[in-house]
């Protein structure tokens, strides 16, 4: 499982945000609590669904992978190679708009006959 962290000062802060509160008033996100990585309370929160999940990936979160307003313990493949099979979640801290994700690749996908790429 990986997190995102967008902080109130990120530009993307606002965006993140609007994503936010379309799960929690117009969208069919599932609320869900937050159980790993933070320490301190658990947080409450919406699991985004399969056909809401482009909202979130059209934040493009490797544009703020250098940014010191958003926090990750992804690097940038894992920016770049997220897609709609990542399971999401959001959550509300008092910091900023906390992404989850799990099943992102830890390495790229082997193609080619070889399995590797043979240029």
């Amino acid at each position: 499982m990986h997190y995102a962290l967008v902080t109130d000062h990120s530009r993307k802060a606002r965006a993140a945000r609007a994503v936010y509160e379309f799960m929690r008033t117009k969208g069919e996100a599932q609320p869900t609590i937050s159980d790993m990585l933070l320490e301190g309370p658990s947080l409450p929160g919406y699991r985004v669904p399969t056909k809401e999940r482009f909202r979130v990936l059209s934040l493009r979160f490797h544009d703020e992978h250098l940014s010191p307003y958003f926090k990750t313990d992804m690097n940038l493949f894992h920016l770049l190679m997220m897609n709609e099979e990542a399971d999401i979640s959001i959550f509300k801290t008092s910091d900023g708009i906390l992404f989850t994700f799990d099943n992102i690749p830890d390495n790229p996908f082997h193609f080619g006959q070889s399995g590797h790429d043979m240029r």
